[in-house]
């Protein structure tokens, strides 16, 4: 599975933090935890809360990655108007990695290095005119396991200081957990809880599991279980057997058997030579929209290669959206 990430951490002050469960339900206490200087969670109505995602997610979301290290040839804002949201990936783990890996390098903080490349005001552009942007942590070999409330402490710290830095995003991303790396359903439902207590009940927290994993179904269940998942868009690329006739449809169907159909997108390609061609997603996502009509949408590998293409993959597949 090809995926990539960073951010930052600082030293520890004693803070009692209050959880928000997300998905419209009740929140509830969280025990009080040490965490770095600065970080307060906000309570969901307050205005700090307020301004996590503006204006709310879509009903129906086309989607890409946009990747931070290629933003040389386009911009975040070229990515064209028929996609109502972006995934900026990514950010990494903040600690030095092991021949060029960075999986569960750190102290838990991520950090990003692509400052130069995006500029927030890029970012603020973006969701100004409507798009939504998803900051993708982790990624192929920048993977973190989260396996005590220090480092997820620690995660929240850096998140928030990357968040204030770029002037607001709408959702992150978890790209953490892949190829078995794995990380605490506990933690991972804290850190999302947090995240939705910071910036509103509408903040998105979206994952990109491998379809095929039992362990990413394990855990994406249990996030939307806790009510604190927006949506899983398991990946159909960068792995053989992703253009089967009727696999996407029926992998698909397992998934929306556990999280519902509200709450999956498909992970399909754009012009991108490890996934499903153009015609392969046509007829894996009609198949998959007449058999589950409430079905979240679909995202596309990557901003880069669709726009290679013309923006022949985004605009035909907004049409059948």
């Amino acid at each position: 599975m090809k995926r990539r990430l960073f951010l930052s951490g600082t030293a520890a002050s004693a803070l009692g933090l209050m959880g928000c469960g997300g998905g419209g339900g009740g929140g509830s206490a969280v025990a009080p935890v040490d965490l770095p200087t600065g970080v307060l969670v906000a309570n969901p109505g307050s205005a700090a809360a307020s301004a996590g995602a503006a204006g709310g997610l879509p009903e129906r979301v086309l989607a890409c990655y946009y990747t931070a290290w290629d933003a040389g040839r386009y911009r975040i804002t070229d990515v064209p108007a028929d996609f109502n949201a972006i995934y900026l990936f990514h950010a990494k783990p903040n600690g030095q990695p092991v021949n060029g890996n960075w999986n569960n390098v750190g102290n838990g903080s991520f950090a990003f290095e692509h400052w130069g490349d995006v500029l927030p005001s890029d970012v603020q552009q973006c969701r100004g005119r409507g798009q939504r942007v998803i900051f993708t942590m982790g990624g192929a070999q920048a993977g973190f396991n989260f396996d005590s409330r220090a480092k997820s402490g620690n995660f929240i710290a850096s998140f928030r200081e990357m968040y204030d830095r770029m002037g607001g995003v709408d959702g992150c991303d978890f790209n953490n957990f892949e190829a078995n790396i794995g990380s605490s359903q506990a933690e991972m439902i804290w850190i999302a809880e947090q995240l939705k207590g910071l910036y509103g009940s509408d903040f998105a927290i979206t994952a990109p599991p491998q379809p095929n994993s039992p362990e990413d179904r394990a855990m994406l269940k249990a996030m939307a279980d806790a009510g604190v998942l927006t949506w899983a868009g398991p990946q159909y690329y960068d792995w053989s057997g992703f253009n089967d006739v009727g696999f996407i449809r029926n992998r698909t169907r397992d998934w929306v058997n556990d999280l519902g159909a509200s709450r999956v997108m498909l992970g399909l390609s754009a012009n991108y030579p490890q996934g499903p061609s153009l015609d392969d997603c046509i007829r894996e996502w009609d198949a998959v929209k007449a058999a589950h009509p409430e079905i979240r949408g679909m995202f596309c590998w990557s901003a880069q290669h669709n726009l290679d293409g013309g923006n022949t993959w985004g605009s035909t597949m907004k049409a059948r959206l």
